[in-house]
């Protein structure tokens, strides 16, 4: 499933992307643009907004409205709604380009060398460049959000 979150939900957008989904998200959009994204590339719409979820639904656009301001919540309410199918971090959460698995000599001067020592697999953004290894946010992740969405 792919998605469109709100202006409200980018904190949500970033933890989305890291549990492996595609979710464009864009800081500063209105409604319109908004549904339009959903029509035009066939996305769910993610929101806080009783009017924007209302409006979605008039639009024969797919729409889950969220009633927690808190990002773990959120993510539950998803999870319990059946909307998520859980993948493997595959998304940049910073741009939400896919992720190309990388070996240390591809990822060399671009990472701390501590870094590059320890760890033997990466995964690079096919979009803005960005690194990523298997370190501690993974592990902070799942204990922020309590559980692990990957088993």
């Amino acid at each position: 499933m792919k998605f469109v979150a709100d202006v409200m939900l980018g904190k949500l957008a970033r933890f989305l992307r890291m549990m492996g989904q595609d979710v464009l998200y864009f800081d500063k959009a209105e409604d319109e643009f908004l549904l339009y994204t959903c029509k035009e590339t066939n996305r769910t719409l993610l929101t806080r907004d009783k009017e924007l979820h209302n409006a979605a639904r008039s639009v024969k656009v797919d729409s889950v409205l969220l009633a927690s301001n808190y990002v773990k919540e959120q993510l539950r309410e998803l999870l319990d709604k059946k909307t998520l199918k859980l993948a493997k971090p595959s998304r940049c959460i910073v741009c939400n380009g896919l992720l190309v698995k990388k070996g240390p000599e591809d990822v060399e001067g671009l990472i701390p060398e501590f870094v590059l020592h320890k760890n033997r697999e990466f995964w690079m953004c096919s979009r803005c460049g960005k690194v990523y290894w298997d370190g501690s946010h993974v592990k902070n992740f799942v204990k922020f959000i309590g559980f692990n969405p990957w088993e």
